[in-house]
């Protein structure tokens, strides 16, 4: 039996022909020019593989939208490093759209997801279950184009597709991570360009409760759920009914002592629907939920059923493939308080920017190389901050930085849980030499 299952999955992925038109906005590639019609490879195959004439309409599911892509990228001449390059990423981006066509960009995720969707039905999932999906009115998540993933007809996960949000999204929930190979899921997340898993749920059952509601809480008190950091957030929640009780209470009348007992109503609180104790936050990307499955479901085989499901996210983080493979591994790492779910523990490092020491030492050997320049700039040549900065910074984009500060911290500590990926604070002034800037802002 395994200590560990996968309760819940969501992956993205970049379809290649999408991932060209990407990498060429973060280029800033211009079109120069197109030689001959860019249309006539495309118009001649639709008309003559489709028989398609002039005085009928073109069956737009009847399409190769991958080779109308590829006929078009081949007569397209790009030039990189031209004033365009000075352009914001999504400027560029949305003119690239919009030569090779919104449309047929979305057209290619569509036909991913489709291929993925039949790959559940040939190997991806467990043979003997049937995996459709239907369509959506609307989007999910910012992508236009959304539908319900079905396995054997009951609803199993989402998936939605749109080039404006750089591909494909996939979620698998409880009822539809039963029904999956995970091997052969982790094989094909390694071929998928671009893949990266956006969510797990990994949960581990205490069905005869051993590891309960008040297991957790002492485990909190007892700080295992601290990771060299300060302390995560909490919260206790129980549910049920309210019951009716009666007692007897001497009550005083004009302020003379009570002589007798009068029966009042009383109520009380039965939690037999549940208690829940979580630890995190989903704004973090890592949540810990403890509750009491056997009451949720009124399970009369497991009634002490308590289940630990960890919720990780990809803020911060990259979550390795592995985790489809070895879940318990990576549930038990991700606080000391659940190393008994398995002997062997792996963490997953959250990614941070930079530590302190390494701006300081950044800005100090800017203003080495570039302090005279800056100081010409404002002085000399009149020129205001602003207009020094957008001199010096205009042909960069905002992601940008020097590659010494784009580091990764394995596990968060006191220092990196208050630095934000958006702002730091440099370093207390000293002396007049190091004041150089009060705020560093970083993308």
């Amino acid at each position: 039996m395994t200590n560990a299952i996968i309760d819940y999955l969501s992956i993205t992925w970049t379809p290649e022909e999408l991932g060209q038109v990407i990498d060429l906005a973060k280029m800033g590639a211009s079109i120069k020019a197109v030689r001959g019609n860019e249309y006539a490879l495309y118009g001649q195959l639709a008309q003559e593989r489709y028989n398609v004439t002039e005085n009928m309409a073109v069956d737009m599911a009847a399409i190769d939208y991958v080779a109308a892509f590829q006929a078009k990228f081949k007569t397209t001449m790009f030039e990189v490093g031209t004033s365009t390059a000075r352009n914001k990423f999504h400027e560029v981006k949305h003119d690239l759209f919009n030569h090779f066509g919104l449309n047929t960009l979305d057209c290619i995720c569509r036909g991913e997801v489709d291929r993925f969707i039949n790959r559940l039905n040939h190997g991806l999932g467990l043979f003997g279950n049937v995996w459709s999906y239907s369509m959506c009115s609307g989007g999910l998540f910012g992508y236009p184009h959304s539908a319900d993933i079905l396995v054997n007809g009951q609803q199993a996960g989402k998936c939605a597709w749109g080039a404006n949000n750089h591909g494909c999204y996939v979620s698998i929930s409880g009822v539809g991570t039963t029904a999956l190979d995970m091997q052969a899921v982790y094989d094909a997340l390694n071929e998928l360009p671009g893949a990266k898993i956006t969510r797990v749920d990994i949960a581990h059952d205490s069905l005869d409760g051993k590891y309960d509601i008040k297991t957790a809480r002492k485990m909190a008190e007892q700080g295992l759920f601290v990771n060299r950091g300060r302390p995560c957030s909490y919260s206790y929640i129980e549910s049920g009914h309210m019951f009716k009780h009666g007692s007897y209470i001497k009550e005083s009348w004009r302020g003379k002592e009570p002589t007798e007992e009068s029966l009042k109503k009383r109520y009380g609180f039965c939690p037999d629907k549940g208690k829940s104790f979580y630890v995190g936050s989903r704004e973090s990307g890592k949540l810990l939920r403890t509750y009491e499955k056997g009451k949720q479901l009124q399970s009369k085989q497991h009634p002490d059923w308590v289940r630990w499901e960890l919720e990780l996210r990809n803020k911060n983080r990259s979550i390795p493939f592995e985790v489809l493979l070895e879940p318990a591994k990576y549930l038990a790492g991700a606080y000391p308080a659940l190393e008994f779910v398995n002997e062997e523990q792996c963490s997953i490092a959250t990614h941070k920017r930079t530590y302190m020491t390494s701006v300081e030492n950044a800005v100090k050997n800017g203003a080495t190389q570039c302090g005279k320049l800056v100081n010409y700039m404002r002085h000399c040549l009149g020129l205001t901050a602003e207009q020094v900065v957008k001199q010096l910074t205009g042909h960069l984009e905002s992601h940008e930085i020097p590659d010494r500060l784009n580091t990764i911290v394995f596990g968060d500590t006191e220092e990196s849980e208050g630095i934000k990926l958006s702002e730091m604070m440099v370093l207390k002034r000293r002396n007049h030499h190091d004041e150089i800037y009060q705020r560093l802002t970083m993308a």
